[in-house]
C-alpha cells in the first residue's frame, strides 16, 4: 500500500476527534520541515524545572526536519528558539509530557525518546510499535515527508484491531 497525504490534510484528520494540545499555537509544513510555535506555559502539569524554563522562554519557535525512517522508527532533527536564543536544551523536558499524552491515548510508554545529535537533538519515535499497539497485520515499510506531503508505504495482511 502507498499513500501520499498532504500535511494540512493530515493535521485536519488528527484534529477531527480532538484539538491539538493547548501548547501548540501554530503548525505548518514547508518541504520536509514542520514549523511550530509552542507555548511552554500551556503544558499541563509541568515539572518545576519545566515551569521555570517555560516562564523564561515564553513561546518557542520549533522546526522539526524529517531525517530518516528505518526499522520502524522515524528520526526527526529538532531546532528551537525562544526569544531569538537557541532553546534545544528544553527538548528533553518535553519527552515526559509527550509520552504521558500518548499513554493517555492508549499507546505504550517510551514511544518517544531524545538522542544527542551533532548540534541539535534528535527525536526518535517508534512508529511501528505505536501501530502494532492499535492494529496487528500492518507493517510500515517506508515513511517520508517531501514537499509538505507525507509519503507512507506499508504491507497490509490480515488486520486485527485492538
Amino acid at each position: 500500500m502507498q499513500l501520499a497525504l498532504p500535511f494540512a490534510e493530515a493535521v485536519a484528520l488528527a484534529v477531527a476527534k480532538e484539538p491539538l494540545p493547548p501548547m501548540v499555537r501554530e503548525l505548518r509544513c514547508e518541504g520536509s520541515t514542520i514549523h511550530a510555535d509552542i507555548d511552554l506555559r500551556a503544558i499541563p502539569d509541568p515539572s518545576t524545572a519545566l515551569r521555570l524554563a517555560a516562564a523564561a522562554a515564553g513561546t518557542v519557535t520549533a522546526t522539526v526536519r524529517f531525517a530518516d525512517y528505518s526499522a520502524g522508527r522515524v528520526t526527526l532533527v529538532v531546532t528551537a528558539h525562544a526569544r531569538a536564543l537557541p532553546a534545544h536544551k528544553l527538548v528533553p523536558y518535553l519527552v515526559g509530557p509527550i509520552n504521558t499524552a500518548l499513554r493517555d491515548r492508549g499507546l505504550p510508554p517510551g514511544l518517544v525518546e531524545v538522542q544527542r545529535g551533532e548540534s541539535e537533538p534528535w527525536v526518535v519515535i517508534d512508529v511501528q510499535r505505536a501501530i502494532t499497539t492499535k492494529v496487528e497485520g500492518a507493517t510500515l515499510t517506508g515513511l517520508a515527508l517531501r514537499d509538505a506531503v507525507i509519503h507512507v508505504e506499508a504491507t497490509v495482511g490480515s488486520l486485527r484491531v485492538h
